[in-house]
């Protein structure tokens, strides 16, 4: 421990002699440090952004859904949400939403337009990570409101004049103009949320209160799909389940299948696979260009390593602290490259353009990119430094002493 300690502070004290010929080398493997790191780390918020858009359209990797396919025409919507959110209940099942897909009227200044409706409960917005920019999600509460609550779109806010959110109004009518009701907005959500699922004009409102909009009854209401989302482990078991003790009830005959993407059926495994690979291509170059001004400090050092070697410095003494030199070197490179990259991937206008892509969520930059950097770095000092290293404990004394 002690020589190793005694070659770190020896290779601090070359780099300081010598810092006019290392910094020009170490500035290609900082850069090269620096590429690496973040294209792993951006590739990481990339990964997570496209992820993140997926489910928003899509829902969750494992979010099932229970649909009634026949039977059950005399049954009423509250016999239906019995039946199947009791059979939930026995299973464990928390995050559970009905969905509804309804269609809605609203007052503009340029008259009457038309919206897509979804009458859902409150952990949709889990499953489906959706998180307005302004105001809030619906709350169990919202149910009870002598004005339906509506979450809408960026677009819909805008084409509806900008109500205030929180108390501020949108008037909804029936399909025929005749029946309206006043909404109160309590959450408006991002444009991004238009550029992941392609829907410009969209409101949520609460199943609970579904049957007060203007135009909803007990015939609109039949169709409601229920949406669970269950740990992935417990997927395959939770769906055979729900199969069996639904496929033949009182209340008709349901079907449960899964409804989540991954990131592997898009595709992207294989992107990333590629820009690492480029990464690493980018990280070997500059290895190479520092084994290069390795190997021509090392001829300018011959006297002064003869020297050492005449006072009775041993071959590996000689060969370690050459080594060290250079691992010290872009270990501190390393550090510099990484510190940057960080930077950079978590600086605001990178997170807003993560944001723009669907990105809900921010993640913390990976450790991953974080160490693999690192350890690129004292590789890439390994390796440039071994050769040359070896060299060094090859030149004979006398020869070197006359050089």
């Amino acid at each position: 421990m002690t020589g190793l300690i005694a070659s770190v502070v020896e290779a601090f004290g070359e780099l300081r002699v010598h810092k006019g010929r290392i910094m020009l080398s170490l500035f290609g493997v900082a850069v090269s440090v620096f590429t690496l790191t973040g294209v792993l780390g951006a590739g990481g918020m990339l990964s997570s952004a496209l992820e993140q858009s997926i489910e928003t359209f899509g829902g969750r990797e494992t979010v099932l859904s229970v649909t009634q396919i026949s039977g059950g025409e005399d049954a009423t919507p509250a016999d239906r949400d019995e039946t199947v959110l009791q059979e939930t209940d026995r299973l464990g099942i928390e995050q559970r939403s009905r969905y509804l897909m309804l269609s809605g009227r609203f007052q503009t200044s340029a008259g009457v337009q038309t919206s897509s409706m979804y009458a859902v409960d409150p952990a949709y917005a889990d499953m489906y990570r959706l998180r307005p920019e302004q105001g809030r999600w619906f709350a169990d509460s919202d149910a009870h409101r002598l004005a339906p609550a509506v979450v809408i779109s960026h677009d819909l806010w805008e084409q509806a004049g900008r109500p205030a959110v929180g108390t501020g109004t949108i008037t909804l009518y029936d399909g025929d103009s005749v029946e309206s009701a006043q909404a109160l907005v309590v959450g408006v959500l991002p444009a991004s949320y238009t550029a992941a699922t392609g829907e410009e004009n969209v409101m949520f409102t609460p199943a609970s209160s579904a049957d007060e909009l203007p135009g909803v009854d007990d015939a609109a209401l039949t169709s409601t799909e229920y949406r669970l989302w269950v740990p992935p482990e417990q997927a395959d078991a939770v769906t055979e389940r729900l199969q069996d003790t639904l496929a033949d009830t009182p209340v008709g005959t349901f079907d449960t299948y899964s409804m989540g993407y991954s990131m592997e059926d898009t595709g992207f495994g294989m992107l990333r696979n590629a820009v690492v690979a480029v990464a690493v291509a980018v990280l070997l170059l500059g290895a190479l260009g520092l084994v290069n001004i390795s190997l021509v400090t090392v001829r300018y050092r011959v006297r002064e390593i003869g020297i050492r070697r005449s006072y009775g410095a041993t071959g590996g003494r000689i060969f370690l602290g050459v080594l060290m030199e250079s691992v010290v070197a872009t270990a501190v490179a390393g550090v510099v490259g990484v510190a940057g990259a960080v930077a950079l991937v978590r600086a605001p206008f990178t997170q807003d353009a993560f944001r723009s892509m669907g990105l809900v969520d921010v993640p913390a930059f990976p450790l991953s990119a974080v160490l693999i950097g690192l350890g690129a770095a004292i590789a890439v000092g390994i390796l440039a430094g071994a050769l040359p290293a070896l060299i060094a404990t090859r030149i004979a004394v006398i020869d070197a002493i006359r050089t």
